[in-house]
C-alpha cells in the first residue's frame, strides 16, 4: 500500500505505520513525541522500528498531524470519515480498498 501526503512542496510516501508516526513526530525527539502521545518512549520506538503495533488512538493522533498539523480545530472524526470515504469512493482507489480490506482482516485475526 502506498500514500501520498503533501506537505507544502514535499511528497512524502507513507507505506507503514513505523512511517506514519515518524511523519507525524516532525523532527521531535521521541522523548517529547511519547509524552504528546500519552506513551512511553520506549513504546514510540518500537512503533518507529515496526516491532509492534500502536494502539488506534495513537495511529489516529499521528494521522490528524500528519493531515491538519497542529491547527487548533482538529476534525471531528466525522469529518475525517467523510474525507476517507469520499477518496476511497474514488473509482480509481478499487485495489487501495482491497488491500484495506485485507489489512483489517488481518488485524482482526490477529
Amino acid at each position: 500500500m502506498r500514500y501520498m501526503h503533501f506537505c507544502g512542496t514535499l511528497c512524502v510516501a507513507i507505506t507503514s505505520i513505523s512511517q506514519l508516526i515518524k511523519t507525524a513526530r516532525d523532527g521531535r525527539s521521541q522523548a517529547d513525541f511519547a509524552q504528546e502521545l500519552g506513551i512511553s518512549q520506549s513504546s514510540l520506538c518500537r512503533y518507529e522500528n515496526g516491532d509492534t503495533n500502536p494502539k488506534a488512538e495513537v495511529i489516529e493522533r499521528c494521522m490528524r498531524l500528519v493531515h491538519w498539523g497542529d491547527q487548533e480545530q482538529e476534525p471531528s472524526v466525522d469529518e475525517l470519515a467523510n474525507k476517507v470515504r469520499t477518496q476511497l469512493g474514488r473509482t480509481d482507489q478499487a485495489p487501495l480498498r482491497v488491500v484495506l480490506s485485507k489489512l483489517i482482516d488481518g488485524l482482526a485475526a490477529g
